[in-house]
């Protein structure tokens, strides 16, 4: 049962237009944001992912959200969740990928001892 609350403590809720998605980023998450890019003509790397969260690039957090939602969610298609990021639900993704990152990632032994 403890493996499974683990499994479950990197999940994270985005509201898009209405809609509640899970969504978690591990590697497998990162593996098949590189395989979308791969399938584009483009290599990037993890550490690309990464700087290209920070400085807001819209294809890649475009990528990290779909790619998030999808591994919890394999039966929606990709466009349906493309469909919904617009300007306006901007402020809202750059909220959850913050988010995304602070759940997924981990914590320092210190941190994790005090809980």
């Amino acid at each position: 049962m403890k493996l499974m609350e683990d499994l479950n403590m990197n999940i994270v809720t985005l509201n898009l237009k209405g809609q509640e998605y899970k969504a978690k980023l591990d590697f497998r998450t990162l593996a098949n944001i590189q395989n979308a890019f791969k399938k584009e003509g483009m290599k990037v790397t993890m550490q690309e992912v990464f700087e290209g969260i920070s400085e807001q690039d819209f294809a890649i957090i475009t990528e990290v959200v779909v790619q998030s939602i999808l591994r919890c969610h394999p039966q929606i298609k990709r466009g349906v969740i493309e469909s919904k990021l617009d300007f306006e639900e901007m402020t809202n993704v750059f909220e959850f990928i913050v988010e995304l990152a602070e759940t997924s990632m981990p914590k320092a032994k210190e941190e994790t001892e005090g809980k």
